[in-house]
Protein backbone atom coordinates (compact mmCIF):
# COMPACT_ATOMS: atom_id res chain seq x y z
CA UNK A 1 0.00 0.00 0.00
CA UNK A 2 2.80 2.44 0.85
CA UNK A 3 4.70 1.63 -2.19
CA UNK A 4 1.45 3.59 -4.43
CA UNK A 5 2.92 6.71 -2.50
CA UNK A 6 6.51 6.53 -1.92
CA UNK A 7 9.40 5.01 -3.21
CA UNK A 8 12.98 3.64 -2.10
CA UNK A 9 15.86 5.83 -3.59
CA UNK A 10 19.63 4.93 -2.97
CA UNK A 11 18.87 1.62 -1.63
CA UNK A 12 17.04 -1.71 -2.27
CA UNK A 13 14.00 -2.67 -0.55
CA UNK A 14 14.36 -4.61 2.82
CA UNK A 15 15.22 -4.04 5.93
CA UNK A 16 16.69 -0.51 6.90
CA UNK A 17 16.83 0.96 10.14
CA UNK A 18 15.12 3.82 10.90
CA UNK A 19 16.23 6.70 13.95
CA UNK A 20 12.06 7.15 14.48
CA UNK A 21 10.91 4.02 14.34
CA UNK A 22 13.90 0.91 14.36
CA UNK A 23 14.40 -1.52 12.04
CA UNK A 24 11.51 -1.59 9.34
CA UNK A 25 11.34 -4.01 6.26
CA UNK A 26 10.37 -1.85 3.29
CA UNK A 27 9.99 -4.58 1.39
CA UNK A 28 6.68 -5.55 2.73
CA UNK A 29 3.93 -3.93 0.90
CA UNK A 30 2.02 -3.82 4.08
CA UNK A 31 4.12 -1.31 6.15
CA UNK A 32 1.92 1.50 7.32
CA UNK A 33 1.35 4.73 5.30
CA UNK A 34 1.80 6.72 8.66
CA UNK A 35 5.12 5.95 9.57
CA UNK A 36 6.27 5.70 6.31
CA UNK A 37 4.48 9.53 5.51
CA UNK A 38 5.73 10.02 9.16
CA UNK A 39 9.58 9.56 8.36
CA UNK A 40 9.16 11.60 5.06
CA UNK A 41 8.54 14.22 6.83
CA UNK A 42 11.55 13.90 9.17
CA UNK A 43 13.26 14.39 5.60
CA UNK A 44 14.41 10.42 5.60
CA UNK A 45 17.08 10.53 2.74
CA UNK A 46 15.42 7.42 1.12
CA UNK A 47 12.40 8.37 0.65
CA UNK A 48 10.97 10.31 -2.60
CA UNK A 49 7.05 11.22 -2.58
CA UNK A 50 5.06 9.91 -5.93
CA UNK A 51 2.67 11.62 -7.90
CA UNK A 52 0.01 9.97 -5.97
CA UNK A 53 0.94 9.85 -2.86
CA UNK A 54 1.60 14.24 -3.12
CA UNK A 55 -2.37 14.21 -4.97
CA UNK A 56 -4.05 12.13 -2.08
CA UNK A 57 -1.33 13.23 1.26
CA UNK A 58 -1.21 16.59 0.83
CA UNK A 59 -3.91 17.77 -1.11
CA UNK A 60 -3.72 21.65 -2.58
CA UNK A 61 -6.65 23.43 -1.24
CA UNK A 62 -7.94 25.35 -4.60
CA UNK A 63 -6.94 28.91 -4.53
CA UNK A 64 -10.83 31.28 -3.32
CA UNK A 65 -11.95 33.52 -5.97
CA UNK A 66 -11.25 36.72 -4.42
CA UNK A 67 -13.93 39.73 -5.95
CA UNK A 68 -12.08 41.30 -8.86
CA UNK A 69 -10.98 45.56 -7.67
CA UNK A 70 -10.29 46.92 -10.68
CA UNK A 71 -8.90 49.99 -9.97
CA UNK A 72 -9.61 53.00 -12.85
CA UNK A 73 -6.75 55.44 -12.67
CA UNK A 74 -7.88 58.67 -13.87
CA UNK A 75 -7.14 60.54 -17.51
CA UNK A 76 -5.53 63.85 -17.17
CA UNK A 77 -7.31 66.60 -19.88
CA UNK A 78 -4.59 67.73 -21.88
CA UNK A 79 -4.55 70.92 -23.89
CA UNK A 80 -4.01 70.22 -27.81
CA UNK A 81 -0.63 70.68 -28.55
CA UNK A 82 -0.44 72.68 -32.30
CA UNK A 83 2.53 72.15 -34.14
CA UNK A 84 4.39 75.00 -35.41
CA UNK A 85 4.93 74.85 -39.03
Amino acid sequence: MWNEYFTLINVLPGRIVTPRFGTLDFSDPSLPVEKVQALFEDDFPYLQITPLGMEALYPVPPLAKLPSKRVETPTLARKPVKLKA
